[in-house]
């Protein structure tokens, strides 16, 4: 599979991106173990719940870009 230096700089930066989230999704899972206040926990698990929308959204791109290069 040869890939358009276009795509392979797409899929590279959203591998990146992916890899960033992964990382600030375990650090708010560390954060909300710890415990806090019920508004703390919330405004948490907002976030995590856009971190994993947004992985989500970055991991379909990335099979998009995948698939169109086959």
């Amino acid at each position: 599979m040869k890939l358009k230096a276009e795509t392979k700089a797409e899929i590279d930066k959203l591998k990146s991106r992916y890899q960033d989230l992964g990382g600030s999704i375990e650090d708010l899972l560390e954060a909300i173990s710890r415990g806090s206040t019920g508004t703390s926990e919330k405004m948490l698990g907002t976030e995590l719940h856009r971190a994993r929308m947004e992985l989500a959204s970055i991991a379909r791109r990335l099979q998009g870009l995948q698939n169109d290069d086959d």
